[in-house]
């Protein structure tokens, strides 16, 4: 009668050992899909690398669904999305992530970005201008800022900044081309002052 248990328990396993069925191991389920939602990234960091950032942008939304990956997710989802030119998608993702982190400079500064690219250059020149006067050891901040005010033609305020970079930062290279802009503009509005740099 052992035998025959044994036996029969032996072609149990056997059998169970000789079909397709899975048994779950602890755990399976999450890692599957956790390296499904890592794929996903990866698939959206291969389409910024190709310059397809409408087809970045699809699959950082998948991504980010994973809590673990979400907030890089939302970053790079947002910086797709500046590069496809969705300006206005672009700053509601930064100003989402400046919730989070209220004195990211660099989250400020790309809003401000965005502002001007959307054509809302007053806001623009508020987020510069407040935060020049924030960071004042910084160039790049002061050149943004200069480029805004020169677009919204406001070049009498834009040439008190400009002295400002030229003191402060004598080698920057953005100096040579503000200073050609400027020349334009005075000699549109008084062309006699070029011939009198002539003479």
């Amino acid at each position: 009668m052992k035998y025959k248990v044994f036996a029969f328990l032996f072609s149990v396993l056997l059998f169970s050992c000789n079909t397709t069925v899975h048994i779950p191991v602890p755990g399976e389920p999450e890692v599957i899909k956790s390296n499904l939602y890592i794929e996903y990234q990866n698939i959206a960091d291969t389409y910024m690398e190709l310059e397809k950032f409408d087809k970045a942008v699809e699959f950082y939304k998948k991504a980010k669904k994973h809590k673990a990956l979400y907030w890089s997710c939302l970053y790079k989802m947002g910086r797709a999305q500046a590069l496809a030119k969705n300006y206005k998608e672009a700053r509601k993702i930064y100003n989402k992530l400046l919730k989070r982190d209220k004195d990211n400079v660099d989250l400020q500064v790309s809003i401000a970005y965005l502002y001007a690219m959307e054509g809302k250059l007053s806001s623009a020149i508020s987020i510069y201008e407040y935060l020049y006067t924030k960071n004042p050891g910084n160039a790049d901040i002061l050149v943004n800022y200069i480029n805004v005010l020169i677009s919204d033609e406001q070049f009498e305020y834009a040439k008190l900044k400009f002295e400002d970079l030229k003191n402060n930062y004598p080698d920057n290279s953005s100096i040579e081309t503000f200073q050609k802009k400027f020349d334009e503009y005075d000699n549109e509005k008084d062309p006699s002052a070029s011939d009198k740099k002539e003479e």
